[in-house]
């Protein structure tokens, strides 16, 4: 009796376990083929108002059309950023070989120099080539929301130093006051942001945390 029980309460945490796992496939599967299906009437509606906004001549119109601008653009970051979490939460972060780190970090670095004012310094490790086996795509969303944070948050006049060591130790660095403990604690959790009047989904450090921790 005391073995059938046991196998009965077995059964219902495994029937409970897979329920959760399909209700969260479901909640990621939703989450991503929502932002993606966003992404081309956003695109439509924003190029549309633009065109709005260069023919309307100076005045309330102009400035009405700029407004909505801002605010479409605002939506396509959330739902790109929504498609990074989806990825992120949605496992597949580690790729089947071993890929070389230094050439994504130094490609995503010049991307951003490039459309940033050059204001990421970089530091290589002393090694030619460093491998790991996370997946490109989620490195160059993880870097790429760890720079976006430090050039909106960080000092503007002080740059964002971006180093790799030969531990595969990955840090970026940007100037600013500390962040008090109790915040700091908080901003790697969804839609928590800093006291600050930048705009911001508060979910690049969201989406770092995730990627890191479904890597290690």
């Amino acid at each position: 009796d005391q073995h059938q029980a046991g196998a009965l309460r077995d059964e219902a945490v495994n029937h409970l376990l897979e329920r959760l796992r399909k209700a969260l496939e479901t909640e990621r599967s939703f989450t991503a083929n929502s932002a993606h299906e966003l992404r081309t009437p956003l695109a439509a509606t924003l190029a549309q108002i633009q065109r709005l906004r260069h023919e309307a001549p100076e005045g309330p119109l102009r400035l009405r059309a700029a407004k909505i601008e801002n605010a479409l653009r605002e939506l396509t970051r959330l739902s790109e950023k929504l498609m990074q979490l989806a990825k992120a939460e949605g496992g597949g972060l580690l790729s089947e070989a071993p890929q070389d780190l230094i050439p994504l970090l130094a490609h995503v670095v010049d991307e951003w120099n490039h459309s940033g004012g050059h204001r990421i310094e970089l530091h290589l490790p002393t090694r030619t080539s460093l491998y790991s086996t996370i997946d490109p795509d989620a490195f160059a969303i993880l870097l790429r929301n760890l720079i976006e944070n430090a050039l909106k948050y960080g000092t503007a006049d002080q740059p964002v130093e971006v180093s790799l060591t030969d531990q595969a130790l990955l840090r970026v660095v940007n100037g600013g006051p500390p962040v008090p403990e109790p915040v700091l604690q908080r901003l790697t959790e969804r839609f928590v942001r800093g006291n600050s009047e930048i705009s911001g989904s508060g979910l690049g450090l969201a989406i770092a945390k995730t990627i890191v921790q479904g890597v290690n």
